[in-house]
């Protein structure tokens, strides 16, 4: 067994999912692969030599990260989180972050997407014990966005954020002209799903956040 589990929720994208593997395969050393797929859309996807997969009903991206998040948070280390549009470019980059991060319980990490750089976790690692304690690993009540806020909210409560500005984890996002504005960046980022999402974790901020915390201390 790995010490981390990086899982990446997926729907109707598996090119980016073979280009996804190629970059992972190439950079990881101790870190295992498990994609999530929704069962009404997994016949798109070609299954890839070394990864894992889940399959389960549509819950959107943070429902099926949370899904199998809960599953494995026992079997690993550290959980991780990447979407498909994420690339790990820093040849043992898992190493990296795990020889310092071994040190800091209930750490949650990140390195630099290109993007957001050390403002937002797009993409992030903590340590599985936060997901054990608080039976989730983002929000349930959010579905898409404000993931990354939550998560570096939480590492700075903890005081146990900590950024890695030598990992290159390249966040290929239509945002920066590295991905087509397909179907599925277009339903996340419409104004139903921000308003929707920003509404869910101000409410979570105020009714839940600081229980939340108590949990981890």
């Amino acid at each position: 067994m790995k010490k981390i589990l990086i899982i990446v929720p997926t729907r109707n994208r598996n090119v980016k999912c073979q280009e996804f593997a190629q970059e992972f395969f190439k950079n990881s050393q101790i870190s295992d692969l498990m994609f999530g797929l929704d069962d009404d859309d997994q016949h798109h996807y070609d299954r890839i030599a070394g990864a894992l997969y889940e399959v389960g009903p549509r819950l959107r991206m943070n429902g099926t990260l949370n899904n199998v998040a809960g599953r494995y948070a026992n079997q690993y280390e550290y959980i991780g989180f990447m979407g498909d549009d994420h690339r790990a470019r820093t040849p043992g980059w898992d190493v990296i972050m795990y020889e310092k991060i071994r040190n800091i319980p209930l750490c949650v990490a990140y390195g630099d997407d290109l993007l957001q750089r050390e403002r937002l976790p797009t993409a992030v690692i903590m340590d599985a014990q936060i997901i054990q304690r608080l039976g989730f690993m983002s929000p349930p009540i959010l579905q898409h966005l404000y993931l990354d806020v939550f998560w570096k909210e939480l590492g700075s409560r903890l005081g146990t954020l900590t950024y890695f500005p030598n990992v290159i984890i390249e966040h290929m996002h239509c945002a920066n002209h590295k991905s087509a504005d397909d179907a599925m960046y277009q339903e996340v980022n419409s104004k139903q799903m921000q308003t929707q999402d920003k509404k869910a974790y101000r409410q979570y901020r105020e009714t839940q956040l600081k229980q939340d915390l108590e949990k981890l201390k």
